[in-house]
């Protein structure tokens, strides 16, 4: 059920409902000319034919009923897009683990879909029980998400996690940064006054992990409230 909503696209709803909506309001206005028209014509007492009641009455429930069904569509289109903005999760990576049998060691393949003809494949050896991605999420004011202004994101790092806290503390550690400059003045502002500005509902750092298993995969979503991850 879920992927049925996720698949169907509300706009197409939403805007063939508004026609509907249109053209009905259009046939109710063309109903109240013509009554009142026959209306001005019995006030000059000018020879005109009477509607007929039933036939009347039977024109103005098919409008309602017309309208009232692409009132209806239009509802569920608008519930849909918000249904859309609320749960939609865009991939933005995928991880493939080869752990080694000794030391805790790792080999992990990075793909990143930076663009939809823009994919990076990296590969990196890391040290402990699991793998770990970093990044920086804006979220925005709910409603520029019913709007379709996604999340915006950047992954900034990948590094080893040990699941026991003493290894975590006294191990080796592996950790590599995704993106050139770390400490980028854009994000470095956002951390400082993002909670400040206009349509900024939070601007926060993310991190995801799940452990390192022989040739499993796993894709790496951002949804509205952060990185998911899920095994393929």
């Amino acid at each position: 059920m879920e992927s049925l909503f996720l698949n169907v696209e509300p706009d197409y709803i939403v805007y063939g409902s508004v026609i509907g909506i249109f053209i009905g309001l259009l046939f109710f206005i063309f109903f109240l000319v013509r009554r009142i028209r026959w209306f001005i014509r019995v006030l000059a007492k000018k020879h005109t034919v009477s509607p007929r009641f039933f036939a009347s009455l039977r024109n103005l429930l098919l409008i309602l009923v017309w309208t009232s069904v692409f009132g209806m569509f239009l509802f569920l289109g608008f519930f849909l897009r918000a249904y859309h903005a609320f749960n939609l999760e865009k991939p933005v990576a995928e991880i493939v683990t080869h752990p080694f049998e000794q030391e805790k060691l790792s080999q992990v393949t990075l793909i990143q879909f930076i663009h939809p003809n823009d994919i990076s494949t990296r590969n990196f050896f890391l040290r402990g029980d699991q793998w770990m991605i970093e990044g920086d999420i804006i979220k925005w004011d709910p409603w520029l998400n019913f709007l379709g202004l996604h999340t915006r994101y950047r992954l900034t790092r990948l590094r080893g996690r040990y699941v026991n806290t003493e290894e975590e503390v006294e191990a080796k550690k592996t950790i590599y940064s995704l993106v050139e400059q770390e400490n980028h003045p854009f994000w470095q502002y956002l951390y400082r006054y993002g909670q400040g500005l206009p349509f900024v509902n939070t601007v926060y750092g993310n991190a995801a992990f799940q452990a390192s298993r022989e040739g499993a995969r796993y894709l790496i979503y951002v949804g509205t409230s952060g990185f998911v991850v899920r095994e393929q």
